[in-house]
C-alpha cells in the first residue's frame, strides 16, 4: 500500500508537459553546468540563462568576468583588444607596462641550468632568461597596472611550480589573468607534446577560479595541416574536456588563423557546446593568412566572441578596413 501511494505521488509531481523552447541536436548539446549565452542583436551584451534538469529555472551561476568585461571602453568588440607579444625579458616588460597594449603575453618555462629548476620567462628552445616568473609578476603588481597578463605554459613540468609562484601574486593583479596551455594534439601530429590536461585544468580550476582559461591544440602550420584544419574529433575532444573538469571560468580557445580558414563550421560548434567561451585567433609572420580571412572570421562569429592576436602587418590594415579610418 505504501509503495502504491508513493508511486502515485511521484506521478502527480511529474511535469504535465515537456519544456517548450529551443532544442539542439542530440549529438550537439551545451556542456552541462554552463548556461547558454544569448547575444543581443548588436552582438555585444551577453545574457546568461540557466535551467535545472527538473524544468524549473534556477539562479544563474556567477561567472568570473572575461577579458572584455575588464575593459568596458572597448564596447564588447574583441578586435579592439591589443596584445604585447613574447614579453620574456625585463626590458620588454618595462616597455609593455608603459605601452598602449591591453594584454601582456609571456612564456613560462623551467630554467634547467640551475641546480633547482625555477620558472623563468622564455620560449623553448631557450632555457635562460634575465627574469624569473616571480620577478616578472612582482614588476606587474608593483606597476599597479590594469593591463591583463597572459601566461603561456610551455611544459607540464613547469605548471605546478609556476602556479605556486603565481598564487603569491594573483590576488594583487588588477587586470585579467589568462592561463594558456596547448592540451591536445592538433592536425598533422605536431612534434610538440601537449601539456597534461589533468595537471593544468585541475590546478586552474582549484587554485585560480577567477582566471580565464585558454586551452588549445599543439600546432604546426604546413600544407597538410592547413587543409585538415580543426576536425570534428578535435572539437569534440575539447568540448569534452570542459565538461569533464566542470570548468565554470570563462574559456577562450586559441586557434591558428590558417587552420580556422577551413574549420569555421566546426569551431562554431565548439562555441555552441561551451557557452561563455570565445576564440583567440593567432598567427605568426609567414602563415598563410590574409586580411580577407580575418574579415570572414569577424562575420562568422559575434564581435564579443573573437579576439585577434596576429602580427601588426595584419591587424593594422584589418582595423583600418573595419573602422574605415
Amino acid at each position: 500500500m505504501f509503495v502504491t501511494k508513493t508511486k502515485s505521488l511521484i506521478m502527480k509531481l511529474q511535469p504535465l508537459s515537456p519544456m517548450i523552447g529551443f532544442q539542439c541536436s542530440p549529438s550537439v548539446q551545451p556542456v552541462f553546468g554552463r548556461g547558454p549565452t544569448i547575444f543581443s542583436s548588436n552582438g555585444h551584451v551577453p545574457v546568461v540563462t540557466s535551467a535545472s534538469s527538473n524544468g524549473f529555472h534556477s539562479r544563474p551561476p556567477i561567472t568570473p568576468p572575461n577579458i572584455l568585461d575588464y575593459f568596458p571602453g572597448l564596447g564588447g568588440d574583441g578586435l579592439r583588444v591589443s596584445w604585447a607579444h613574447a614579453v620574456n625579458s625585463r626590458s620588454k616588460l618595462n616597455s609593455a607596462l608603459m605601452g598602449d597594449d591591453l594584454v601582456i603575453e609571456a612564456d613560462v618555462t623551467l630554467a634547467e641550468t640551475t641546480r633547482y629548476p625555477i620558472p623563468i620567462m622564455a620560449h623553448p628552445p631557450m632555457n635562460m632568461s634575465d627574469i624569473t616568473l616571480d620577478d616578472w609578476l612582482m614588476e606587474v603588481v608593483r606597476s599597479e597596472t590594469g593591463k591583463g597578463i597572459k601566461l603561456d605554459f610551455k611544459s607540464t613540468r613547469v605548471v605546478e611550480p609556476a602556479f605556486r609562484v603565481l598564487a603569491r601574486h594573483s590576488d594583487f593583479l588588477k587586470g585579467p589573468l589568462v592561463l594558456n596551455a596547448d592540451v591536445l594534439s592538433g592536425p598533422n601530429n605536431p612534434s610538440v607534446t601537449p601539456i597534461d590536461a589533468w595537471t593544468f585544468l585541475m590546478l586552474c580550476r582549484t587554485r585560480f577560479p577567477k582566471a580565464i582559461i585558454s586551452i588549445g591544440w599543439t600546432t604546426h602550420v604546413d600544407e597538410i595541416s592547413t587543409k585538415i584544419g580543426y576536425t570534428r574529433d578535435m572539437i569534440d575532444q575539447m568540448a569534452s574536456l570542459v565538461k569533464e573538469y566542470s570548468l565554470l571560468q570563462p574559456v577562450t580557445f586559441p586557434v591558428n588563423g590558417s587552420l580556422l580558414r577551413v574549420s569555421i563550421g566546426e569551431v562554431q560548434r565548439l562555441l555552441f557546446q561551451v557557452p561563455n567561451s570565445s576564440l583567440t585567433v593567432w598567427s605568426h609572420r609567414g602563415d598563410p593568412l590574409s586580411v580577407d580571412d580575418l574579415i570572414i572570421f569577424r562575420k562568422a562569429f559575434g564581435l564579443n566572441q573573437i579576439m585577434y592576436d596576429v602580427p601588426e602587418e595584419l591587424i593594422c590594415p584589418f582595423r583600418d578596413q573595419v573602422y574605415r579610418r
